[in-house]
């Protein structure tokens, strides 16, 4: 525990050391090894944030905050819109005999990650924001020496900001019902599935990432977009969204166009809204 406490800046430690490594004895006192390694990840996690600066009480706590949702939605669509991509190949050298389930361990990584973003965005965010992490850094590893990190890297940096997000500020589930995080996967997963039995031309091709997208967003709801209140949060918010958008098994050209008017557009909007509704001092942005 000495170790963990000492992760922690040397002011916090000094003042609340004795009181952190009171309670993660506590905490831990006759628990089984996940429950201990799960206590350190979170004092780690917490002494992460306490030195980075991005406790709730500081205004980059809460950008990360308000960005949080939509890193999970991205880690989401790219994760789901990558293993498809993958799936396929690695098919199709099984089929063809060719150079046989190359692919099988990344999509096996985005399958993870995946699952990750939709646990975080369903309302386990500790545990899936942590998986999320686990599968983007396990794909970084499996895409590095074949020149893939042009784009797993930057997916690795949004799991992060999942992960990073203060606890006192996660995301809370637009959909709460277990009825209705089922529908809406099973829902994403049956027009996704139909997407990949029945590719549609271009420009509609982009719909196998647009749907998971809306997916993400519907589950995310109207308390993530409220976070959004600086015209640089909502570009934050957005442009991983079209970064991996143009990524292959992305987005169409015509919907890039779009999205690159679209996002400035609502992000000069908003900014315009807050400096008129917000009050003399305080500082949004998360």
């Amino acid at each position: 525990m000495t170790a963990l406490v000492k992760l922690y800046p040397t002011a916090y430690r000094q003042e609340f050391g004795d009181e952190i490594a009171g309670a993660y004895r506590e905490a831990t006192r006759g628990a089984a090894l996940p429950t201990r390694v799960r206590e350190a990840v979170d004092v780690a996690g917490h002494a992460l944030r306490m030195r980075l600066g991005l406790g709730s009480a500081t205004r980059a706590g809460r950008l990360l905050a308000a960005l949080a949702p939509f890193a999970a939605v991205t880690v989401g669509a790219t994760a789901l819109s990558w293993a498809r991509l993958m799936g396929r190949a690695t098919v199709t050298a099984v089929v063809t005999a060719d150079v046989g389930p190359a692919f099988a361990l990344p999509v096996a990584a985005q399958l993870v990650t995946l699952l990750g973003a939709f646990l975080a965005l369903a309302g386990r965010w500790a545990v899936g924001s942590r998986l999320a992490l686990v599968g983007a850094a396990a794909a970084v590893a499996l895409t590095w020496a074949g020149g893939g990190a042009l784009f797993t890297v930057p997916l690795l940096l949004l799991a992060l900001v999942m992960v990073l997000c203060p606890p006192d500020l996660r995301p809370v589930p637009r959909i709460r019902t277990r009825a209705g995080v089922v529908a809406v996967m099973a829902w994403t997963a049956v027009v996704t599935s139909a997407l990949v039995a029945l590719p549609l031309p271009a420009p509609l091709g982009g719909l196998s990432f647009a749907v998971p997208v809306a997916a993400g967003l519907l589950l995310a709801g109207r308390p993530a977009f409220a976070r959004l209140r600086t015209a640089p949060s909502v570009l934050l918010a957005g442009l991983p969204l079209l970064f991996f958008g143009a990524a292959p098994g992305g987005l169409d050209v015509i919907w890039l166009a779009g999205l690159l008017v679209l996002l400035p557009v609502t992000a000069a909007v908003v900014g315009v809204r807050g400096r008129r509704h917000r009050p003399a001092g305080r500082t949004a942005g998360g």
